[in-house]
């Protein structure tokens, strides 16, 4: 879809979404979602990105009667949130073939619902990255360099910005307009902010002063 198509943008939310972790909060009502789309669109909303990635519940074969039903574009995920989020064996099952799933939901399709993800969603933890989430941010860098998807991240309580961006923009080389960090101003700590805002300046524009 043409950027342009776009319009008033939600550009980080959840229609769909459901956590082991999280028991009691799922969302999972079709028509709760079309009325959250439909007073969107009432109030000039163009389109909405659901950040809920695979194996939670994000319900893509829902999304294209929903986006009809209402006419709010809403753009699906892939990738994988942090581990307490998705069973031992669902993630065991995704060993050796993560970024296989990633670049097949992005160019194929979602299952058999015929819905292509537009970006892979990815997590990383309090104040660090775990093995976890380098495996996941590895998968999804890779992904990236097959399909030129953006690669949006949760950021826990906002931090681990900066590792996010020297493993995502450094060692993995996605360019910095190509990541998303999401939940950044949870964490309102203008110096890391700075910093982070920086690293995307030098790492897009080698030449500049910052």
């Amino acid at each position: 879809m043409p950027p342009e198509h776009l319009g008033v943008c939600d550009a980080h939310d959840h229609l769909f979404f459901g956590s082991p972790a999280l028991p009691g909060q799922e969302l999972s009502d079709a028509s709760a979602a079309r009325a959250e789309l439909a007073a969107f669109r009432e109030q000039g909303g163009g389109s909405v990105v659901q950040w809920t990635p695979y194996g939670l519940g994000r319900r893509a074969a829902d999304l294209p009667l929903l986006s009809r039903d209402t006419g709010v574009h809403v753009v699906a995920a892939t990738g994988l949130h942090q581990a307490v989020h998705h069973s031992p064996e669902s993630l065991h099952e995704l060993r050796g073939r993560l970024t296989d799933v990633f670049v097949s939901e992005l160019t194929s399709g979602i299952g058999t619902s015929g819905v292509r993800a537009g970006l892979v969603k990815v997590a990383g933890g309090f104040h660090a990255l775990d093995g976890h989430a380098r495996w996941t941010m590895t998968a999804a860098a890779e992904a990236h360099h097959a399909t030129g998807a953006p690669i949006a991240v949760h950021l826990e309580l906002g931090t681990a910005a900066l590792d996010v961006l020297d493993l995502l923009c450094g060692a993995l080389e996605v360019p910095p307009h190509r990541v998303i960090l999401g939940h950044l101003n949870r964490s309102p700590d203008l110096v890391v902010q700075r910093q982070a805002a920086a690293v995307i300046v030098q790492r897009a524009c080698p030449s500049s002063a910052w």
